[in-house]
């Protein structure tokens, strides 16, 4: 088996409301639907959504970097992903949006030609997975508003924006333990919105009000910021945006910088690469997540199918299938609140509209 042609396809999908972040707000997100076609007649699919604020890359760099790529993968047997990949870095550094695009789509041929949903391809025989949901950056009663409504649409494991002050911060997360109780999980993401003092500081209260996860609270390039915090909280620290590569999860393991290790297919280049960060992180006695930044449900899908083969991947943040107004891109799941089961049809399972 070959690859005959790569193709590119942009697509919009809005955000159900404004996400606001610690350093933006997203109203909608640009992604682009990467099509691999074969000799065989398989076909596979995969998408790239940059996030320049992350990947450092937009949609013009992923559509003329993937036209490059197509040139140098043409003839190359999708399934041979480990040599696919080495073509790839062997033309551009980075890019690892486009990169993670092909990646997604050469393992959704590999497992619909093997038969199985890419979950058991993966190694894994369990296709359910539980997720949590995401609440942007709003005022405490608005907030706390929102989480409940997505515990009654049941929901138990809620994810709150942060990373302004960390007085409002508190207010912010006090009113929504008030409103879900007791029960819920909470988790917090600051997206680099804290200094080191700031993060301990509010740490103790969080930690008083049952936060069981605190994400990224400094800047990606403070590694020892992050180290310092983690020795000084009771609350599990989490390293996102400072890892992006099986270097940074190296480097991380050894610094002993994070309780757990949020990987993203779109920072770390697809599944391939995710595997190994997952790998170098068990071997240090540290947990995964699987997160997302907005991308559609085909590659949330392939993220799911990643956790539920992934022993190492206990956390699931794949929540933007719950937020995004998507109708060209659906299937290959069905849920009840966060808890997921995915289908059993052969690859991602994931229907593009005029596709299949």
């Amino acid at each position: 088996m070959i690859i005959k042609d790569i193709q590119f396809e942009v697509k919009r999908f809005r955000f159900e409301e404004p996400m606001k972040i610690a350093f933006a707000e997203i109203v909608d997100m640009e992604t682009c639907i990467v099509k691999v076609l074969t000799d065989e007649g398989f076909i596979g699919y995969g998408e790239a959504a940059p996030f320049p604020y992350v990947t450092g890359d937009n949609l013009s760099t992923v559509i003329s970097v993937g036209r490059d790529l197509r040139d140098g993968l043409v003839g190359m047997d999708p399934r041979a992903i480990g040599s696919i990949h080495h073509k790839m870095d062997s033309m551009y550094a980075g890019n690892t949006a486009i990169k993670a695009g092909i990646d997604i789509a050469c393992y959704d041929i590999a497992s619909k030609a093997a038969g199985v949903p890419l979950y058991k391809f993966l190694g894994g025989d369990d296709p359910h997975i539980h997720s949590d949901v995401t609440i942007g950056i709003d005022t405490p009663d608005r907030m706390a508003a929102a989480a409940l409504a997505w515990v009654n649409k049941g929901f138990e494991i809620i994810k709150v924006k942060l990373g302004e002050d960390i007085e409002t911060d508190a207010e912010r997360i006090r009113a929504i333990r008030e409103a879900v109780g007791e029960t819920i999980r909470i988790r917090i993401d600051a997206n680099q919105g804290w200094s080191v003092r700031d993060s301990i500081r509010i740490s103790r209260t969080l930690d008083r009000l049952g936060v069981d996860l605190i994400e990224q609270p400094v800047p990606e390039h403070d590694f020892e910021g992050l180290a310092e915090i983690r020795r000084n909280s009771d609350v599990r620290i989490a390293a996102d945006e400072s890892c992006h590569s099986i270097y940074d999860a190296s480097r991380l393991m050894k610094m002993r910088a994070c309780d757990i290790v949020n990987i993203k297919l779109m920072k770390c280049g697809g599944i391939y690469n995710a595997i190994k960060i997952s790998a170098i992180c068990e071997a240090a006695g540290i947990r995964c997540m699987i997160g997302c930044m907005g991308e559609s449900t085909l590659a949330n899908l392939a993220g799911m199918h990643l956790a539920a083969a992934t022993d190492n991947i206990r956390e699931v943040d794949l929540d933007s299938v719950y937020i995004l107004k998507q109708e060209d891109v659906y299937g290959g799941y069905d849920h009840d609140g966060g808890h997921v089961t995915l289908w059993e049809t052969p690859g991602i399972g994931c229907k593009v509209k005029g596709e299949q």
